[in-house]
């Protein structure tokens, strides 16, 4: 299940990337459709404009419209991809036809040759069109509040789609930080069901001091390089803190729901996806995710990045075999 979650995780990473440097060198290059596009353009890249490929006319390669409506009565050769757009289709594609958060329509004459793809906007499909690939509809998009058509709606959208982007940022540097030091995030979990309150106040406190202090080092000048240093250093301390507090979660509703220990990762993996669900709900997931940055930060420097352990870690360590005594000084094994 895990390694089928980073598949995915990388696949939209390598995509988005993919799709972003296909536009800035299409932008580079002279290759951007200003204005409804009616001729033979290969690619065709449009942001914020309407692409337009009219009945009796072809248009060679892919066309691809970022924040633009898309108006297809005629061929498209290559593949339409619509992102927080529109799609209005009534010609032909013959590759495939991607469209992500976008209210998409397919008229009874539309043929398309490849796929029909759409994630997160509304479908409204003729029972007479015809798609000769798989049809692919996610729509969870019903599922949110003040999400249906209009400018209003297109930029609730946008938030919404840079809100996933940067959770999954989260959990791919949460899971790095799980493979890297497993144990002490154990170490840093084990301590939280006792020190969570303390661990409030000292995340609270630090951010208010680096808060404070990077504004003192700004003004001096001289410590502007120390200031900015802070950041990073604050950003690492709170993914730590996060991939504990997952791992924490994960494993107790293992023990709950399951009656059994989970994988480390898999334990990080539901904690991470409480912690999703919990951040998308507007307002309150603000609030939620300034907390639980404060306790992040908390309990790792009260452990001290994991070094200091005064209660038994979720991890117990491994027994000797039966018939061998531990070596002299060796701590004994932890029981859970």
């Amino acid at each position: 299940m895990t390694i089928r979650c980073l598949r995915t995780c990388t696949i939209l990473v390598a995509a988005a990337l993919w799709t972003t440097s296909w536009a800035l060198a299409a932008s580079r290059d002279g290759a951007v459709s200003v204005g409804p596009v009616t001729a033979s353009v290969s690619p065709a890249v449009s942001v914020s404009e309407d692409a337009y490929v009219p009945k009796g006319q072809v248009h060679e390669g892919d066309l691809v419209a970022i924040f633009g409506k898309v108006r297809v009565e005629g061929t498209v050769t290559g593949q339409v991809v619509v992102v927080l757009g529109s799609l209005d289709l009534s010609g032909e594609v013959q590759g495939d036809t991607v469209s992500v958060l976008t209210t998409t329509v397919i008229r009874e004459t539309a043929h398309i040759e490849g796929q029909l793809v759409n994630v997160g906007g509304s479908l409204d499909q003729s029972p007479g069109s015809r798609i000769d690939g798989e049809r692919v509809n996610v729509n969870f998009m019903r599922f949110i509040p003040f999400a249906g058509e209009g400018g209003l709606s297109a930029l609730l959208r946008a938030i919404f789609i840079f809100k996933l982007m940067l959770l999954a940022l989260l959990f791919l540097f949460v899971l790095l930080a799980t493979a890297l030091v497993p144990r002490r995030l154990s170490v840093m979990a084990g301590e939280f069901p006792r020190r969570w309150g303390w661990a409030l106040l000292v995340g609270l406190g630090t951010y208010v001091g680096v808060v404070v202090g990077g504004f003192i080092l700004v003004c001096t000048i001289v410590g502007i390089p120390l200031a900015l240093a802070l950041l990073p250093a604050m950003w690492v301390t709170k993914i730590l803190g996060l991939a504990s507090i997952f791992y924490l979660i994960g494993n107790t509703a293992g023990r709950n729901l399951f009656h059994r220990e989970l994988p480390h990762l898999a334990s990080v993996l539901g904690g991470f996806v409480v912690y999703a669900v919990l951040a998308l709900i507007p307002f309150f997931g603000f609030a939620f995710k300034i907390a639980m940055s404060f306790l992040a930060v908390g309990i790792v420097l009260l452990t001290r990045f994991g070094s200091e352990c005064t209660a038994p870690p979720l991890i117990a360590q491994p027994s000797p075999p039966p018939g061998v005594a531990p070596p002299q000084g060796a701590p004994e094994s932890p029981s859970i």
